[in-house]
C-alpha cells in the first residue's frame, strides 16, 4: 500500500498557545526536581506505645515503597521529607534528586504487617506549618495511630 503524500501536512513551527505548551512540557521535568523554592523540610516521629515491635511503611505511587523501619515498643522512628508551600505535597528526594511523593505511611505489627497495618493520617503535615511532627501508633486488629500533631 502506498501512501498518499499530498494528504500529508506539511510541519509547522508552533506559535501562540501551543509553542508555550509545547515550553512548559519541556520544562516539567526540570520544575520537578528536589529542592524547589517553596519547600521545607518537615519530619513525622512515629511512636510505639504497643505490646509488640510496629513496622512502618512509606508508600510512594505506582507500588513504591520504602522500608521506614521497625520499631521496638516504646521507642519511634522519625521519617525526614520535604513538604512543598505551593500545595503540601510531601515528598522525600531520589538518588538523582527527583522528587518520590508520598501517597501514605502505614503501620502495623512487625510479625503481621499485612493484616494490622493501618494509614498515619497526613493531612495535618500536609495542612500545617510546622517542621516536626509526633503520631502515637498502638496495636490491635488493626495499627491505631493517632493523628500526627506540631512536636513540641
Amino acid at each position: 500500500m502506498t501512501g498518499n503524500r499530498t494528504a500529508c501536512k506539511a510541519w509547522r513551527r508552533p506559535t501562540g498557545w501551543a509553542a508555550i505548551a509545547l515550553v512548559v512540557a519541556a520544562l516539567l521535568p526540570f520544575a520537578a526536581r528536589a529542592g524547589g523554592s517553596g519547600d521545607q523540610p518537615v519530619t513525622l516521629s512515629i511512636a510505639n506505645e504497643g505490646p509488640g515491635p510496629l513496622r512502618c511503611m512509606v508508600l510512594f505511587a505506582h507500588f513504591v515503597t520504602t522500608d521506614a523501619g521497625t520499631v521496638e515498643p516504646g521507642a519511634e522512628v522519625s521519617i525526614s521529607m520535604s513538604r512543598q508551600n505551593s500545595d503540601g505535597a510531601l515528598w522525600i528526594a531520589r538518588a538523582d534528586g527527583r522528587k518520590m511523593m508520598i501517597e501514605t505511611i502505614e503501620c502495623g505489627a512487625a510479625a503481621r504487617w499485612a493484616e494490622t497495618r493501618g494509614q498515619v493520617s497526613l493531612l495535618p503535615v500536609r495542612a500545617g506549618r510546622d517542621q516536626r511532627y509526633h503520631s502515637r501508633c498502638r496495636g490491635g486488629s488493626a495499627e491505631f495511630c493517632a493523628d500526627p500533631r506540631p512536636a513540641e
